[in-house]
């Protein structure tokens, strides 16, 4: 349970494809950086590994924000975008599981799930949507920080996969447009990024409760 997004993409990027992803990626890392979000490699700890075979990364486990006990299984308001500042309170009420918050923030801890996306897929409990042949993969990063970063590398990847690769969300497109706004600025595309948000293959229910 928590804030997640889905993605169904082709087994293998070619490599040029991927190149350009990778390139896009590291273009906007400055601009994370200048938003307060501190980037690790898939463990929280060191750096984040970005590179042709794979870009995987998480929020920083010791980020030094004060850990606040109110944030629980952390969802975001109808209207929440952007990353809280760092004293900044931003919770803004409850949902059935959890804290319900305006902006991206953590407990004290900015690492959860760890974003991986590997140029080819090689795990052995890959599932593949029937339909269209896309594999399955997703990460859930309860709103922390981190989030807007992997909605920048969903709208990259999206940008140059085009129809291999299909994004979905527990959020809805008004918790993207930060991260859509900011690819239009600096890359010159996002903004003709759209949520497919079908129903994910293992996907938890919930978002309807929040």
């Amino acid at each position: 349970m928590g804030y997640t997004h889905y993605w169904y993409r082709e087994k293998e990027i070619e490599k040029n494809t991927m190149l350009k992803i990778v390139q896009d990626f590291k273009k906007m890392l400055p601009i994370i950086e200048h938003l307060g979000i501190q980037l690790a490699d898939g463990f929280g700890e060191k750096t984040p590994v970005i590179d042709l075979q794979r870009i995987w990364f998480n929020g920083k486990s010791k980020c030094g924000h004060l850990k606040n006990e109110e944030i629980t299984i952390p969802w975001p308001s109808k209207e929440a975008g952007g990353v809280a500042e760092y004293t900044e309170n931003v919770k803004s009420g409850n949902w059935f599981a959890g804290a319900k918050i305006d902006k991206r923030c953590c407990d004290g801890d900015c690492s959860y799930e760890t974003v991986n996306f590997p140029k080819v897929i090689t795990k052995e409990y890959m599932q593949q949507d029937k339909d269209t042949g896309l594999f399955f993969e997703c990460c859930k990063t309860a709103y922390r920080p981190y989030d807007l970063a992997l909605n920048i590398l969903l709208i990259i990847a999206t940008h140059y996969l085009k129809d291999k690769i299909e994004v979905h969300s527990d959020g809805e497109m008004t918790h993207w447009q930060e991260g859509m706004m900011l690819c239009q600025i600096h890359l010159g595309y996002g903004l003709k990024f759209i949520l497919k948000n079908k129903k994910c293959l293992n996907k938890k229910k919930g978002s309807e409760n929040a």
